[in-house]
């Protein structure tokens, strides 16, 4: 697909601090307004409106929302409190009423991995899974084109590596979150991603993550692993040792058949991206 056929289709993608609302251009050319968060959902979604009609004022498609979870992404419902917002049981579909047009809704990292698999690294590959690496660790499978749901959201970033290792936000002990994250991180080494310069540190985190990986490959073997999120701003310190592990530890597939692993070319606007992409292909049931 080219950029300029997404023209008319509102992508938001919500964080816990910063809302991004954008479409593309006829040009081709991405247009994003973003603004804080609102504590009120009821706030929010106006903020959302008002910008959706700001970008498109010829008349909106549709819209696609990428958000933290939990969610039930078919009956478009926010359930109980997100760890990451500040709303508890909210239903997207009031958006659907304020913009006479169809929503549709999905999990923020899923989200992030359609644009990636549309319009990103994953470009003209059939299948393609990845994990977003933030705060905590996402995970998405997108096959030719659409989303991959299970009954729930499939949750990667909680496989657990080591039963004996430390406690993760989930509840359960040693989940690649638990070991990777950014949270996991400040907590197992006392500073943040961006001001780790150790790289001995930087090889305990990339073992985990190539753990997950190659699990991740034996599981689904996709076309390509595709990784996004704000830790791959640590560059080569993450990555150098990272695909190391990841080959060293892969043997079951020859190197030639081994699922490659991309880093995302989006950035931070895959979320925004994927949420436009959404927007216009919908889901797949």
């Amino acid at each position: 697909m080219r950029r300029e056929e997404f023209n008319g289709f509102v992508g938001v993608d919500i964080g816990g601090q910063t809302t991004r609302v954008g479409t593309f251009d006829r040009r081709g050319q991405l247009q994003v307004i973003h603004f804080p968060t609102e504590k009120n959902f009821v706030t929010e979604c106006n903020h959302i409106v008002e910008a959706a009609r700001q970008l498109v004022p010829q008349g909106i498609k549709r819209l696609g929302v990428g958000s933290p979870g939990p969610l039930n992404w078919r009956k478009k419902l926010l359930i109980g409190k997100s760890p990451n917002l500040p709303w508890v049981d909210v239903d997207f579909a009031q958006l659907e009423k304020l913009l006479g047009c169809t929503v549709w809704v999905d999990n923020d990292a899923n989200v992030a991995g359609l644009g990636e698999a549309i319009l990103g690294a994953g470009k003209g590959k059939r299948f393609i899974a990845g994990f977003t690496l933030g705060t905590g660790i996402g995970h998405f499978q997108i096959k030719n084109g659409h989303i991959y749901h299970g009954r729930l959201d499939v949750e990667a970033g909680h496989q657990i590596l080591d039963p004996a290792g430390p406690v993760c936000g989930c509840g359960q002990r040693g989940c690649l979150e638990a070991f990777a994250s950014a949270v996991a991180i400040q907590k197992l080494y006392g500073v943040a991603p961006h001001e780790l310069n150790d790289p001995k540190t930087w090889e305990q985190i990339a073992f985990r993550l190539a753990q997950g990986l190659v699990n991740a490959a034996v599981f689904v073997c996709p076309d390509a692993l595709i990784l996004t999120g704000g830790m791959l701003a640590r560059g080569e310190m993450l990555l150098e040792p990272l695909r190391r592990f990841y080959e060293q530890m892969l043997k079951v597939y020859p190197p030639r058949y081994r699922p490659p692993i991309l880093v995302g070319e989006l950035g931070d606007k895959a979320g925004v991206v994927g949420a436009i992409v959404l927007a216009k292909v919908g889901h797949a049931e």
